[in-house]
């Protein structure tokens, strides 16, 4: 009866840590963001991130670009057509990154 005891107790271990390991991966995949030329998509209000925001970064400008959003935080806006990956920091420590496509 012990036995058994162990072998269920060390299967719940295993498969609570594949969960928390798949989940941990699909939060690495980027964020989908669609925008039209001049949109800001509101990072804190979306919830995605602790705010204050940091350390706010797009791979290209010319497609989207970090801005200041009023009484919220960060956003990105959208600059001109294409895709570009941008992420934002988080004061814990966390970044999200966010696949920005511009029409």
């Amino acid at each position: 009866m012990r036995a058994r005891t162990v072998v269920t107790g060390i299967a719940m271990v295993i498969v609570g840590t594949l969960v928390m390991f798949g989940h941990a991966r699909a939060q690495d995949e980027p964020y989908p963001v669609d925008l039209k030329v001049g949109e800001t998509f509101d990072v804190c209000a979306s919830g995605l991130i602790r705010c204050p925001p940091i350390g706010n970064i797009c791979d290209d400008p010319k497609v989207a670009i970090p801005v200041d959003v009023p009484g919220s935080g960060v956003g990105f806006r959208g600059v001109g057509p294409g895709t570009t990956l941008c992420s934002a920091g988080s004061v814990s420590g966390f970044r999200r990154i966010f696949r920005i496509t511009v029409r």
